[in-house]
């Protein structure tokens, strides 16, 4: 049994591929699937925004990082809120 590769029927695409359609229901599963790690990404980017500024930090570049990433998740987090009808407008 060692070395042997078992082939399960489904793993190889149909001849005619898979419709668009498939593919686009595939997608959008997966990125729901990522919003619930996103929204931690958000929080964290917040907390880690927080310590950086309550903690003295001469390195310019890290500071900008940190708190560009923060208002980038910010701004997706809007985005997806505005997605959900949970929020209106551009702010």
């Amino acid at each position: 049994m060692i070395g042997e590769i078992i082939e399960f029927p489904g793993r190889e695409p149909p001849p005619e591929g898979y419709s668009e359609q498939y593919i686009d229901k595939l997608h959008s599963e997966a990125f729901r699937d990522l919003e619930v790690y996103l929204q931690d990404c958000v929080s964290m980017s917040s907390i880690a925004a927080q310590f950086m500024t309550n903690t003295k930090c001469e390195d310019d570049r890290l500071s900008f990082a940190v708190r560009h990433l923060d208002e980038m998740l910010r701004d997706w987090k809007r985005y997806n809120e505005r997605w959900h009808g949970e929020r209106r407008g551009t702010s």
